[in-house]
């Protein structure tokens, strides 16, 4: 089964992350699960959804990165085991889904590292990718990647080249490359983008998956690939869940938390198929970074 789905599969190797929550953890905004301390009593359907995903990569003989939370790692050590052991990379989302730029240094460094530890333990194999929740790694946040690299991370997928909600750096580089830190080198691996209508937007992942047509997709790879660059896609667990419990969310926030559930699965699936995938570090072991750069006075600059 597998074999056939990969011969459908074309053109160059791309990276699928599956950022690895639950439905209720959303980023700045009050719901009744803002407190971690209700999380344990919240309807669990993160196995559920992930048992999907595992499926679908499977049946299209793909691999992906799980940036994964700390808290998920404790509460699902079997889950996690389980995602390793298929053969798939486990990362980073930090341990209880906060904003970096809602941290302190201190505070970041230490909540990092301590989900860091736990995912390593509990998968015997070296955490080396990070992704902050909510791609909150901004202009304003740049100190949180020599912290990465202080604390053994090699990789980062956490900024997406274009402005958003709660993260996004425009003008940020699209492709691939190393970052001189001072505390270390680190891999940055932006998030995809595709232009279109006079504007810089994602469109591999999240809503933006879940609402645009097959379509824009093929667009959006297209250009990338014409570019020599691999496209980044994501999801979370809940993105293939029209079952889950609904949250009483602003009307924008609503929107795009829930838009197109429905069909998410269906599109994934043929995404899988259409084009190869694997994880992030395949991706980088055949797309190698070309280009240098390093923080300097607070910001990104050619080195």
């Amino acid at each position: 089964m597998a074999e056939s789905r990969v011969a459908e599969a074309a053109g160059p190797l791309n990276a699928f992350c599956v950022d690895s929550e639950e439905w209720f953890h959303v980023c700045d905004v009050e719901t009744p699960y803002v407190d971690p301390a209700t999380w344990r009593d919240a309807p669990a359907r993160v196995e559920r959804n992930m048992d999907v995903i595992l499926g679908l990569l499977d049946e299209a003989g793909a691999k992906g990165t799980f940036p994964t939370l700390g808290w998920l790692a404790e509460a699902y050590p079997a889950l996690v085991r389980r995602i390793a052991d298929l053969g798939h990379e486990v990362g980073c989302h930090g341990y209880y889904h906060r904003l970096v730029y809602g941290q302190s240094p201190a505070e970041f460094r230490a909540e990092t590292e301590r989900a860091r530890k736990l995912l390593q333990d509990t998968t015997g194999q070296p955490v080396v990718t990070y992704r902050a929740p909510g791609f909150s790694i901004t202009r304003a946040s740049l100190w949180a990647l020599p912290i990465l690299a202080e604390l053994g991370f090699e990789v980062d997928v956490s900024v997406v080249p274009a402005t958003r909600d709660h993260g996004g750096i425009a003008g940020f580089p699209r492709d691939p490359f190393t970052l001189a830190t001072g505390a270390g080198d680190l891999v940055m691996f932006p998030v995809s983008v595709m232009d279109a209508a006079g504007r810089r937007m994602p469109f591999s992942g999240g809503g933006y998956l879940r609402l645009l047509p097959m379509a824009a997709l093929r667009h959006g790879f297209a250009q990338n690939h014409g570019a020599g660059r691999p496209v980044m896609a994501y999801i979370h667990p809940r993105e293939i869940d029209p079952g889950q419990p609904r949250l009483r969310l602003p009307a924008l926030k609503g929107f795009k938390y829930y838009v197109g559930l429905a069909g998410c699965e269906g599109k994934l699936r043929a995404m899988l198929r259409r084009w190869r995938f694997g994880t992030v570090a395949d991706v980088l072991r055949a797309h190698p970074p070309r280009s240098r750069y390093e923080l300097r006075d607070g910001a990104l600059r050619p080195a």
